[in-house]
């Protein structure tokens, strides 16, 4: 039962016994914080906090909710309780191990309550005999006591607890840095700064959302004193960390549109026509629409900056192809980059075939290209000839140089960063830019990784492909898999076999490629068959080679990594068997699933697990094979894992979100988004003073990314 009378006000930040200290600022170092010094300030300088404000803003990981006051003779196992009471004894135990050990008894009138903190005997200088304490833990079932609990030495109202009885903070914390003198810290530097930090939300858009000060955003987030004003301190940081997120992309958006002259490429010609009618297909509803509002961009004059998002095999090559068609019919040049070579041929292939019912050139550019290729083809762009070029980052060399480029596809954009962006549009007048990708992107990451881009989606996948199946079983499984395999091979299909790793590394229960491309290969069963290896470390022209033997049906089955996740294309390939499925992440699972189904054929993915498997790490296997809907499994990939893991922590292009939840907080960062385009439509550059606080945030949180938006 709660303590009667107890204040339910904001908690009081001081409390009697403190002495007056000289007040810190937001921008001081921590060792001028009073009870922090220079010593203590090393500790703090471990978690990357050297200022007052960093301070502010190392945001608790969680909260123990020891609000629940019961007298003693009510205490229960199992629950986090608190108790009010007196020390009656207090003791030092030397163990038969040497370590020390404190034990106390407490008397609150009902009953005793023994506590006993593990190597803490400096405890036996406040916690002495009739001193009143206020305790926070669990009751040990058998002995009736409290092991190493919350404790503080009540000195006044029992609302000015900052260890126990209350929502308490639990920070991230490193050796040699108590809680207590985390929180204590946390309680001195805010009631020293909060109500002076730089808020760099603009007034007007903290009052269009309704927020209150930052100050009290701060001070409720670290001692919240319900969970209500902890829910809507989260919702206010998480908002500002979310805004100026969006500033930054939304800075970067009209850097583009204002940075340069584009070109605008009239829509409706005759190419386009001519190679929609020559399609074995119709356009499905979902790439009708994606381009249509392609080619308004194009023909408009400002640089078009547009993302082509599409779930596996819903054809985004055919719409990014009539996309370059009415580029280069306007009589300018287009780049195709893709991150492989691999997929750079494969390319050059696909669009090579599309091209010939309207007979434009196509040429490939990849690291292994000859210097007589790129001289004979640098010579045709030299002379301005309207062309396709595909290739990998080699378009992005000096060697190559496009002086009348008008639209540049950017294929699998989350492995290319700004910079390599920013190049490709440096060869000419700001081209168009297109960017690709297969992996369906939940909405919030979407606009967290690509808010500075418009986003056309596809879903649908065209007509003519056979049925996907997707099967999870077990290693033990596996021979029946292999007659499954021979069955798909003697029909005259073809098959996949993904690894997670090159080499074997020790671990028994991960099957490497090398070596399972030996053990498949001595399978009586596909002794009949040629196998191929293909992963990142072979040279480029064993890769080529293997590709090309699988491509051409040469090969029955390609045993290899995660190098065939996007953009191959093998219409025969009707089995993927997956190997050690629980080490992938969904989103890419369904990544690599996509390379089969993609011909008339019924097609199979099978997702073995390896010996280790959990049972929550199959049911995240039975979500793909419940769903083929590749947004819906990336919003579970991302609830389930976050972004940083999806993506890895390097590629993600993500900045460190301390508050923020992309898999929760959607509608706030379309709020941030909104409030980012509001903001900027008035002052791109920040300039005027009330703008200060969010400029010099953003210098300080996105220094790299703004490069020289905010030069000057």
């Amino acid at each position: 039962m709660a303590t009667p009378g107890r204040p339910q006000s904001r908690m009081t930040v001081t409390t009697r016994s403190e002495p007056a200290h000289r007040r810190a600022e937001p921008g001081s170092r921590l060792q001028f914080l009073s009870g922090v010094g220079p010593q203590r300030a090393l500790l703090f300088e471990r978690l990357e906090l050297t200022t007052v404000d960093q301070l502010l803003r190392h945001y608790p990981r969680t909260w123990l909710d020891a609000r629940r006051f019961v007298k003693i003779a009510e205490l229960d196992p199992g629950r986090l309780l608190t108790v009010r009471g007196t020390v009656k004894h207090a003791a030092l135990l030397r163990t038969r191990a040497g370590r020390t050990d404190f034990t106390v008894t407490l008397n609150d009138g009902t009953g005793t309550l023994g506590c006993y903190f593990f190597g803490q005997p400096f405890l036996s200088r406040s916690l002495k005999p009739g001193v009143e304490v206020v305790v926070s833990g669990e009751i040990d079932a058998l002995e009736r006591r409290m092991l190493n609990p919350m404790h503080e030495v009540l000195e006044g109202d029992v609302a000015e607890l900052l260890h126990v009885g209350r929502l308490v903070p639990v920070h991230a914390l490193t050796r040699g840095l108590s809680a207590k003198l985390m929180r204590r810290a946390m309680r001195v530097a805010l009631e020293d700064t909060a109500d002076r930090v730089s808020d760099p939300v603009p007034l007007e858009v903290a009052e269009a959302q309704g927020f209150g000060s930052l100050g009290e955003a701060l001070r409720a987030i670290h001692f919240p004193e319900s969970d209500a004003e902890r829910a809507e301190a989260r919702r206010r940081l998480a908002f500002e960390e979310l805004f100026l997120l969006q500033t930054v992309l939304e800075m970067r958006r009209h850097l583009v549109e204002s940075g340069g002259r584009g070109r605008a490429h009239p829509a409706g010609g005759a190419l386009v026509a001519r190679a929609r009618e020559a399609l074995p297909w119709a356009l499905t509803e979902d790439q009708a629409t994606a381009l249509g509002e392609i080619a308004a961009d194009l023909a408009r004059d400002s640089p078009m900056h547009r993302m082509l998002l599409g779930d596996v095999g819903s054809g985004k090559t055919v719409v990014a192809f009539l996309a370059a068609l009415q580029v280069i019919e306007a009589g300018h040049q287009v780049a195709f980059m893709v991150p492989t070579e691999i997929l750079a041929r494969q390319h050059g292939v696909t669009l090579a075939r599309l091209a010939e019912s309207v007979d434009i050139p196509v040429a490939v550019v990849t690291g292994s290209t000859s210097a007589a290729e790129r001289r004979a083809l640098q010579v045709r762009l030299d002379a301005g000839e309207p062309m396709l070029v595909a290739g990998t980052h080699a378009l992005l060399e000096d060697k190559v140089s496009f002086p009348d480029l008008g639209l540049a596809i950017v294929d699998e954009q989350h492995r290319f960063g700004v910079k390599q962006r920013a190049t490709l549009a440096k060869k000419g007048v700001i081209p168009d830019l297109l960017v690709l990708t297969a992996t369906p992107i939940p909405r919030s990451l979407a606009l967290a990784l690509y808010g500075d881009l418009d986003v056309s989606r596809l879903r649908e996948r065209p007509a003519g492909r056979g049925r996907l199946v997707t099967r999870v079983t077990g290693e033990e499984k596996f021979p029946q898999v292999i007659d499954f395999m021979a069955e798909e091979l003697a029909a005259g299909h073809q098959a996949y076999v993904v690894l997670p790793a090159i080499e074997e590394g020790g671990r028994p229960d991960v099957r490497a490629a090398e070596a399972e491309f030996r053990r498949l290969s001595a399978q009586p069963r596909l002794k009949p068959y040629r196998l191929e290896l293909l992963h990142g470390r072979l040279k480029s022209e064993e890769k080529r080679a293997a590709m090309e033997a699988f491509a051409s049906g040469a090969a029955s089955v390609l045993v290899t990594t995660t190098v065939i996740e996007v953009g191959i294309d093998v219409p025969s390939a009707t089995l993927m068997v997956v190997e050690n499925a629980e080490r992938f992440g969904l989103s890419q699972l369904h990544q690599l699933r996509g390379r089969v189904g993609r011909g008339a054929n019924r097609s199979v993915c099978v997702l073995v697990a390896g010996p280790a498997l959990t049972a929550n790490g199959r049911a995240r296997l039975e979500v793909l094979a419940r769903t083929s809907d590749g947004f819906e499994i990336a919003e579970e990939d991302l609830r389930l894992r976050g972004p940083g893991e999806m993506w890895g922590t390097a590629q993600s292009g993500l900045p460190r979100l301390r508050l923020a939840d992309l898999a929760l907080d959607h509608d706030l960062l379309e709020l941030a988004q909104a409030s980012a385009r509001s903001v900027l439509s008035e002052d791109v550059e920040l300039r005027l003073p009330e703008h200060a606080p969010l400029r010099a945030a953003l210098l300080a949180q996105y220094a790299a990314a703004l490069e020289m938006l905010l030069s000057g």
